[in-house]
């Protein structure tokens, strides 16, 4: 994004001025840029991890790690089908691991999901509205069908892992593409640093001008 910005920069006599001191249009348009996908990045994180902390589903290694004290291959006392919450761990690894035991009930949804699908989808977006050139559009659309693919493949290694359900790793996909859409929807709304947004501007104004005469 930092390159593609650079490539970018229109050239005009529109100047930003921070301390008294004259900031580069291509710098002023990174910062917003990186701005904006850092705010929506944290956005779509917290909403994963409120999530997370609210369900508290166990993952899928939950019996391995933590090996509970409940007898699961008799019927005993006819609770073989009974959802058991007083039980304590006996796995001597893992048992005394505060973090780890608290890790193991927050199956939903998958952050590493959410977070991967925000990125390349922000990122495939972020090339559809500037990677502007003359060339040929196979080159950005496989950039794009690789960066979603890499979000895909992230989350079914989790799956394949036993860190997550599917039902995880899909809601988490889903959060991050919904979040990604809207940071690029609504919240980026850059137009005057952008050849594009150059061209509106004087557009208008010419539009403007010949009213007026």
């Amino acid at each position: 994004m930092i390159l593609t910005e650079i490539l970018n920069c229109p050239k005009s006599n529109r100047e930003v001025r921070f301390l008294g001191k004259v900031i580069p249009n291509w710098m002023v348009n990174i910062y917003c840029v990186i701005g904006v996908f850092a705010f929506g990045m944290a956005c779509s994180q917290l909403t994963t991890d409120i999530i997370k902390y609210t369900v508290g589903r166990l993952r899928p290694h939950f019996y391995t790690v933590c090996l509970p004290s409940i007898n699961c291959t008799s019927d005993f006392l006819g609770h073989n089908h009974t959802y058991h919450t007083d039980f304590f761990c006996t796995n001597e690894l893992y048992k005394n691991n505060k973090h780890t035991m608290k890790e193991l009930r927050l199956s939903f949804p998958s952050g590493h999901s959410s977070f991967s699908m925000f990125t390349m989808t922000y990122f495939a977006i972020y090339l559809h509205k500037r990677m502007t050139w003359d060339g040929s559009k196979l080159l950005r659309h496989t950039l794009q069908y690789l960066a979603v693919l890499a979000a895909i493949f992230t989350g079914m290694t989790r799956i394949s892992d036993y860190k997550h359900h599917w039902s995880d790793v899909l809601a988490g996909l889903s959060l991050g593409c919904i979040m990604a859409v809207i940071t690029a929807r609504y919240i980026d709304t850059r137009k005057v640093n952008t050849p594009s947004g150059l061209m509106d501007t004087h557009t208008r104004n010419y539009k403007s001008i010949s009213q007026k005469a």
